[in-house]
């Protein structure tokens, strides 16, 4: 999953859900790994992305770093990502990130197999999970 930690609503929310589909789909986590990439590295931290997402699950995995590296990542897997400032008078000025808000899907050899959208079906979205642990 693709998001920032000053999201408001979407990726909180991605995030809690996709740590309670993991734990009954997989509940030992043998099988699946969960991974949060943040969009907004400039603010996100290692450091302010491993707590965010530790506040919430400990089976999903937060990854940041260098921007130049991580945009890399970002468009390498094509996820819309863009910086929008909150004040149009202020362009520098604070800002929240336009993204992508799908769970992408890989299988044990990283090839992509799907998404999860936003708000859909919790037995739909554990259900693509377990296909994924029969691969």
């Amino acid at each position: 999953f693709f998001g920032f930690t000053h999201c408001p609503e979407v990726c909180p929310t991605t995030l809690y859900e996709l740590n309670g589909w993991l734990e009954k789909t997989d509940p030992d986590g043998s099988k699946l790994q969960a991974y949060f990439v943040t969009v907004d590295p400039e603010r996100d931290t290692p450091e302010r992305v491993g707590q965010y997402v530790g506040n919430v699950s400990k089976r999903i995995v937060g990854i940041s770093g260098p921007p130049e590296k991580v945009m890399e990542m970002v468009k390498g897997f094509r996820v819309y990502a863009r910086k929008v400032p909150l004040d149009e008078k202020e362009p520098e000025g604070d800002y929240t990130m336009d993204h992508t808000a799908s769970v992408f899907l890989l299988d044990s050899n990283g090839r992509f197999t799907g998404t999860i959208a936003y708000g859909e079906n919790p037995d739909v979205a554990e259900q693509k999970l377990a296909n994924l642990t029969k691969r």
